[in-house]
């Protein structure tokens, strides 16, 4: 029987586990939170999905077992490092999935590549749009050899929590890494994070991937409003909205730029991460991005925002605090 454990039982963490619970084969599944409410919720989560795995809930590490195949770790990104340090000196973990954004100092990352490589642990970074079936066909209609130019809009949607998700979806349907990232164009204002004890920030970020394509990032002050993305070169058009009545819109040269649509499915974390398990447990590998190939971008992401919001606050800090 397969073994996971889910560190962190929140929000995010419980949709984890209603997904997993989908998994096709018995898995016992251990949940660890020190907040009995972060538990109760989960649990509550759990029972909605009919299953016939076993569930453990623990506030307690010292009631989990040596070795897991899976580990989850959902917690904010200022407890991710000492998280994943005190998993992997304690137990055998065969497959490690990180949330995002994954740490807020740069010394973190390396610190953290070092550790994986030492347990041999094969990790990866939870970017699920490469899993929605919508942006998999939409990949298959992009020239990897042409240049396009890459945009985010939306209000008020979260842009120091949020961006990296859209960095990442560039990276994976041009195929290219990010080259760099501009920040002259963030507000010159933080934001109230709606998490205790974090910032967040609106305005735009903009960059080239490495081979010239532009991409512009935008949350806009304001009420929040949904996302809308665009990816444009001579002869293709793509818009793509993921809020509201989720659609993608698409306009060829060949046709004239007539425009044609189709629907778009936002797919939620409860119905991915039962397949990101099977592809782990089937070919130990899956559709996420590796530790190793997140790195470069998320890395490039903390370097730019940490030195506006240091330029915002008049602080010379190493942290920047999202999560």
């Amino acid at each position: 029987m397969r073994t996971s454990l889910i560190i962190g039982a929140g929000q995010l963490g419980s949709r984890h586990l209603q997904g997993l619970v989908k998994y096709n084969g018995k898995m016992e599944i251990y949940v660890l939170d020190p907040s009995m409410d972060s538990l109760k919720i989960a649990q509550q989560r759990e029972k909605e999905i009919i299953h016939e795995h076993k569930i453990i809930y623990s506030q307690s590490w010292d009631t989990l077992p040596h070795f897991f195949d899976l580990v989850i770790i959902a917690t904010g990104a200022n407890v991710r490092e000492s998280i994943t340090n005190k998993l992997l000196e304690k137990h055998k973990v065969k497959f490690l999935i990180l949330e995002k954004i994954l740490f807020q100092d740069l010394g973190a990352y390396q610190r953290v590549h070092d550790l994986l490589d030492k347990y041999q642990v094969t990790a990866f970074v939870n970017h699920p749009r490469r899993m929605f079936h919508s942006y998999e066909n939409l990949k298959n209609s992009i020239k990897t050899d042409e240049q396009y130019v890459y945009s985010i809009i939306g209000g008020n949607w979260g842009l120091g929590c949020n961006a990296l998700h859209f960095l990442d979806l560039f990276v994976y349907l041009s195929g290219k890494k990010i080259q760099d990232i501009n920040v002259n164009s963030i507000d010159d204002q933080l934001v109230e994070s709606p998490r205790k004890g974090f910032v967040e920030f609106t305005g735009t970020l903009t960059g080239h991937l490495e081979d010239q394509s532009f991409f512009s990032i935008t949350s806009l002050k304001g009420t929040l409003s949904s996302i809308t993305a665009t990816i444009c070169n001579n002869e293709q058009r793509f818009v793509i909205q993921e809020g509201g009545t989720p659609q993608v819109y698409e306009l060829r040269k060949e046709n004239l730029f007539k425009l044609e649509n189709r629907e778009f499915k936002i797919q939620y974390q409860s119905e991915l991460t039962a397949n990101i398990a099977a592809q782990l447990f089937e070919t130990a590998f899956c559709s996420l991005p590796t530790f190793s190939d997140a790195r470069h971008t998320h890395e490039l992401f903390i370097k730019s925002m940490l030195e506006k919001y240091n330029k915002i606050t008049g602080l010379n800090s190493e942290i920047l605090p999202i999560t």
